[in-house]
């Protein structure tokens, strides 16, 4: 009976390291250095220890020197970026590997991963517009929603920023290339069930440069660091 229950728990041992899955699935959100976005990347496993992948995502993209201003005599509450042009995302549209360093040695453990992804990036830039003061002696004071110029429309006359659905479709997408590269850290005790933190860093590039500030120079690439949180799972097909 001893050498019957020893080589039991030596099956059941093999059995759990031993499942290979061959599709991985995991959805996502970031924060990283200029705002926030969401990921989902399905994939395939190549080996027990490495994965090929999508990747696609959606975000943000703030300039470092955006400085929210309210204008104290206006009833309009919402605050403008003063010199803002264009409120900036990125659609990057990829693909990519994955490969364990670590694998867990049990199920409490963290697997250590590093990862790499590259493809298309679409720079989306969508016109800023404002409610503008304007002065006369026959209407007082009316406003109006202009979309900004820094040449017409300064501190003292803006009463604030208007509706974030205004000027969608005046907005210029800019294509260019990305490319990533992270840390993975696996968390959970389910070997199919995922739960990631991955760290790293992502270089936009495009040909044309994107203004997004009045009085700085457009920008031809953004460079950004990322934590990301991403749960999934593994299974077979």
């Amino acid at each position: 009976m001893p050498v019957f229950s020893q080589q039991f728990e030596e099956v059941k041992d093999i059995e759990e390291k031993g499942i290979l899955y061959n599709r991985i699935q995991t959805f996502g959100v970031l924060v990283h250095s200029g705002g926030l976005g969401i990921t989902y990347r399905p994939g395939k496993m190549t080996s027990g220890y490495s994965s090929l992948q999508g990747d696609f995502q959606l975000l943000n993209m703030k300039h470092p020197k955006e400085v929210k201003s309210v204008n104290p005599f206006s009833d309009n509450n919402s605050g403008y970026i003063y010199g803002k042009l264009n409120s900036v995302f990125i659609a990057r549209s990829g693909i990519g590997i994955r490969k364990t360093l670590n694998p867990k040695e049990s199920k409490g453990s963290v697997e250590i991963s590093w990862s790499a992804y590259g493809g298309a990036s679409f720079g989306i830039a969508k016109p800023i517009y404002l409610s503008v003061y304007y002065f006369d002696d026959q209407n007082g004071v009316t406003e109006r929603i202009e979309r900004y110029n820094p040449d017409n429309h300064y501190p003292d006359n803006i009463a604030g920023r208007a509706s974030g659905l205004k000027g969608w479709d005046e907005s210029r997408i800019y294509p260019g290339l990305y490319a990533s590269a992270a840390l993975d850290f696996e968390f959970g005790k389910e070997k199919e069930r995922l739960r990631i933190v991955e760290v790293g860093s992502c270089i936009d590039i495009y040909p044309n440069a994107i203004p997004i500030m009045a009085f700085n120079e457009p920008s031809h690439y953004f460079f950004t660091f990322f934590l990301r949180i991403l749960v999934g799972k593994k299974w077979n097909k």
